[in-house]
């Protein structure tokens, strides 16, 4: 089999390289961006010598044209990923992540062999607040509105001001973004979904939580949580939290997200949907820094700050029942033990600085999208 994997020199690329059987013909196309790329503009040895690597944008179609021929499968992760970044870098977002898919999608309208499936890393992103439950009645929201977040009202309220409960994420959802990222990954799913009805390719695609694990860019401020979460508390022994540090989050081992990946490119029969990846299981951040603590052997200050990201979310799980019913039992590796792996790698690395980590909240705080409740 012969597999082309757009943004394959990432974080999740280079784990799903590994994973892939060693007969597979591996095509990377990654324009190695230096906000993802910031330790080294190369290819990883590893890749190198299992793949064939091409640098170059994903819309540059002609960088790539002759080695995407004869595909069999593509894997398209190449995107812009932060959140609150997308908010400011409107175009930027747009312009790499719609128009980054769609140039893709004319790239294969031209080749003399279609592949017969294409994999799109989504993200839950496109829920926005996903589904809130009140008794009986379900709830959609646009999101939280700012003057509540700025009285300290963290929770997702009825119009009476009863906090509703968060229901766990499913794929039949109402796609509700509150983010240009989510936007524009939502755009992504609806191109490919679009463009492979008609050509009769097959389309699976992952809607990820948040994904974690060795091998993520440590100096990228927008890489994740986690990340920010170990460098404060390892290196300053101290930690801050937004809101009141209960808001939950699904995080994903990229070992099992490879994995799935992997799994959908090998699969037999047509899948033809879109499908959560997740833990299944909602983590608060206090719980999270209680784990890394743990772990880690510190005692960390945890300073609850008030401070709040407009745009963010509060609650999100992945309901997996999806998964299992196409693919098969979903097993996914425990937080502790996903973190213990994560910390291991972590402290063999060269840690970033600071003020590489704080970029994103200084650019935030700037636009006016950090602020603190009063």
């Amino acid at each position: 089999m012969k597999i082309l994997i757009t943004g394959g020199a990432g974080f999740i690329g280079k784990w799903i390289v590994e994973k892939l059987p060693s007969e597979t013909e591996i095509v990377i196309v990654d324009s190695l961006d230096e906000q993802v790329h910031k330790t080294s503009r190369q290819f990883a040895p590893e890749l190198q010598a299992r793949a064939t690597c091409i640098k170059a944008d994903v819309r540059d179609i002609e960088a790539y044209r002759e080695a995407a021929e004869g595909t069999d499968v593509i894997v398209n992760l190449v995107a812009q990923t932060g959140t609150g970044q997308s908010m400011y870098e409107i175009s930027k977002y747009v312009q790499h992540n719609a128009d980054g898919t769609a140039k893709l999608l004319e790239l294969i309208s031209t080749l003399k062999q279609k592949p017969r499936r294409i994999v799109l890393s989504s993200s839950r992103a496109v829920y926005g607040e996903g589904a809130f439950a009140d008794g009986t009645e379900i709830y959609y929201t646009k999101g939280r509105r700012l003057h509540e977040l700025q009285k300290g009202i963290w929770e997702v309220c009825n119009e009476q001001g009863k906090p509703l409960q968060a229901l766990p994420m499913r794929e039949t959802q109402l796609a509700n973004p509150t983010s240009v990222y989510g936007l524009t990954k939502l755009w992504q799913e609806q191109l490919v979904q679009n463009y492979c009805d008609n050509q009769n390719i097959d389309a699976v695609i992952f809607r990820f939580q948040n994904v974690y694990g060795p091998k993520q860019e440590l100096g990228n401020p927008y890489t994740g949580i986690i990340g920010i979460f170990t460098n404060s508390i390892v290196q300053k022994n101290s930690v801050e939290l937004f809101e009141d540090g209960l808001m939950t989050r699904d995080f994903v081992f990229v070992g099992d997200v490879a994995e799935a990946v992997v799994k959908s490119a090998l699969y037999k029969q047509p899948i033809s949907s879109i499908i959560n990846i997740g833990s299944g299981q909602a983590t608060t951040l206090k719980e999270l820094v209680e784990i890394i603590a743990h772990i880690t052997n510190k005692k960390p200050e945890v300073r609850i700050s008030g401070r709040f990201r407009v745009g963010d979310i509060r609650h999100a799980v992945a309901d997996m029942s999806c998964y299992e019913t196409l693919l098969g039992e979903w097993k996914p590796t425990p937080l502790e033990q996903g973190l213990r792996e994560y910390l291991s790698w972590y402290l063999g690395q060269v840690p970033p600085s600071e003020a590489d980590l704080q970029t994103s909240l200084k650019e935030m705080e700037q636009k006016g999208l950090l602020k603190v409740s009063k």
